[in-house]
């Protein structure tokens, strides 16, 4: 399956690039701080298993559940990172940026037996610094993805090995470290799957079951445990418009916009929201449509292997994440962290096609550098500009503002977030267009009545804690504040 080029840097060299490029895209990441209010950095600041690194916390760590997931792995990783950098985001950020770049070398490495080594050094970059990676690298909770990508590529790597030499202690290994990429994040649950996939495409056309057994075995249970994870704080979530077909419109259409989104990074953001109603509009149709028929287009054509290879890596690694099974977040760029690594795979072999083309018309000695370079410049470049985007909590719901300015979440939480920063201005501003456009979401009215209550304007927020009360009459928040704003006019 290889071409036979070379990058002319060999492996150590590749590798040393992809680290030397990942680490230049996200420095600016370093500057950027915890964003606890919806992206879950709160289980960093307010989690007390990761104080320290004794027998109770350790075994907190193994046996509880945090934020619906058992991630053991990632809990000691973040346990590490509180021992060393207490809550300074830096050091958080340092780690995340390291743990992709070494994901992103591995991933090279596995590649190189199967592709020219410029091929494998192409995908890895684009896999490297691709604009929708900024969320999985930005966001420290996000370190889940990025462990279990460290151990999921160590594990395709061995049983690589595996597969070439027979040696049992590779096999042994890769068993051993898919089990940490499944402790560290369940997605993961589909490398069985992959492993099928690479013996069916690279090794026999007839791939062998029982190989794969105890990958399944991990996978399960890890399966159960997330399940069980998410049930037990109300986090399974029923179909997205109400029933089957509307969900499944849905699901397809932001399957499609996966897509856009790798060959079109510009219009990310780091939470996406849909207009309730939207399931039935023409697109989802199209969506539902075009997808099973370009999977069988693909499966069916018998000559475009790394197509077929890269169409159903890129379909088997979303499934867990895919809302087939519904999650509470239709849409995230998180979830394509691993699924990417077929998109990445595929471009690096048609660019190198295109370049052979090219190279042979223009006399380029190494044509696949000056059509792969510009294109990871670009993307690089994208990523860049991105972090700035994840600074804080108010810079990135000002950017889901900017994206969903019909979406009154969206603008509450951004009037929650300026709150918190004490810009009551803006809060207020941003507050009061949430209530002006869902006049039930009651939050926006809670944090309305705090800023008129800083303000001293003790009858608007008497008004707007009673709409609270209202539409949460059970929550103690708004009696709370009620009873601290006492009764009769300012």
């Amino acid at each position: 399956m290889t071409s036979g080029r070379e990058s002319g840097l060999g492996l150590p060299g590749s590798c040393a690039l992809i680290v030397i490029c990942t680490i230049a895209t996200f420095a600016p990441t370093l500057r950027n701080g915890f964003l606890p209010l919806g992206f879950d950095d709160g289980l960093i600041l307010y989690t007390p298993a990761l104080r320290g690194l004794g027998f109770q916390q350790l075994r907190a760590m193994a046996t509880e559940f945090n934020h619906a997931h058992y991630v053991p792995l990632t809990m000691l990783s973040l346990a590490l990172d509180y021992h060393f950098w207490q809550l300074n985001p830096w050091g958080y950020h340092l780690t995340n940026i390291v743990l992709h770049a070494t994901a992103a070398a591995l991933l090279c490495m596995f590649l190189q037996p199967l592709l020219s080594s410029g091929a494998a050094l192409v995908a890895a970059l684009i896999f490297a610094v691709h604009p929708v990676q900024m969320e999985v690298v930005s966001l420290t909770v996000q370190r889940k993805t990025l462990l279990a990508g460290v151990f999921f590529f160590l594990t395709l790597i061995f049983y690589q090995r595996w597969r070439r030499s027979g040696g049992r202690r590779h096999y042994v290994a890769a068993v051993v470290l898919f089990t940490g990429a499944a402790f560290s994040k369940p997605a993961v649950v589909s490398v069985p799957l992959i492993l099928l996939l690479y013996d069916y495409v690279f090794v026999t056309r007839r791939p062998r079951w029982v190989h794969t057994l105890p990958f399944f075995a991990i996978a399960a249970t890890t399966t159960a445990l997330g399940v069980r994870a998410h049930a037990a704080v109300g986090a399974l979530h029923g179909f997205h418009g109400g029933s089957l077909l509307p969900h499944l419109l849905m699901v397809s259409r932001v399957t499609l916009e996966y897509v856009d989104a790798l060959f079109l990074p510009v219009n990310l953001a780091p939470i996406y929201y849909y207009r309730i109603g939207s399931a039935y509009a023409p697109v989802n149709f199209l969506a539902l449509a075009l997808i099973p028929t370009l999977c069988l287009s693909v499966t069916l054509y018998r000559r475009g292997t790394w197509s077929f290879f890269c169409l159903w890596w890129f379909l088997l690694m979303l499934l867990p994440e895919s809302n087939l099974i519904p999650l509470a977040q239709l849409r995230a760029d998180r979830f394509l962290y691993f699924p990417m690594v077929g998109f990445a795979i595929w471009v690096a072999v048609g660019l190198e096609s295109a370049a052979r083309v090219l190279g042979r018309r223009w006399g380029w000695r190494q044509p696949l550098r000056p059509v792969a370079v510009p294109i990871i410049a670009i993307l690089a470049f994208l990523s860049y500009r991105s972090a700035a985007v994840w600074h804080d909590d108010v810079t990135a719901w000002a950017r889901i503002v900017e994206r969903h300015p019909w979406c009154a979440v969206a603008h509450g939480t951004l009037g929650q977030a300026y709150y918190d920063r004490n810009d009551l201005a803006n809060a207020e501003r941003e507050l009061g267009t949430a209530t002006r456009i869902a006049a039930q979401l009651p939050d926006p009215h809670l944090y309305l009545a705090r800023v008129y209550a800083e303000r001293g304007q003790r009858d608007l927020a008497r008004s707007e804690v009673a709409k609270f009360i209202e539409l949460e009459p059970n929550d103690p928040a708004g009696h709370e504040l009620l009873a601290t704003l006492g009764s009769g006019s300012s």
